[in-house]
């Protein structure tokens, strides 16, 4: 397997565990969630994910630790930008 491809793959099960995380907040009615990055996601794809949070204007993100941000977003902003 081709580092590019497992970068890849690395990449998109971390954004999906995010995104479902994400969603169950969302579902609470929670605008704040704390994520993790586990000892087998790929550093790069980790941080990747977090740039582009960092990106969108109804999204805040502190980067609490090597492996720990937590993200913050406002809902009426994130609704009126869907």
């Amino acid at each position: 397997m081709s580092a590019q491809f497992k970068a890849a793959s690395s990449y998109q099960r971390l954004s999906r565990r995010i995104q479902q995380q994400v969603a169950r907040a969302r579902d609470r009615e929670q605008y704040t969630v704390t994520i993790y990055r586990f000892d087998d996601d790929d550093p790069a794809a980790w941080d990747r994910l977090l740039t582009e949070f960092e990106e969108l204007d109804t999204v805040s993100v502190s980067r609490t630790g090597v492996a720990e941000a937590i993200i913050d977003w406002n809902a009426t902003g994130a609704e009126a930008a869907s």
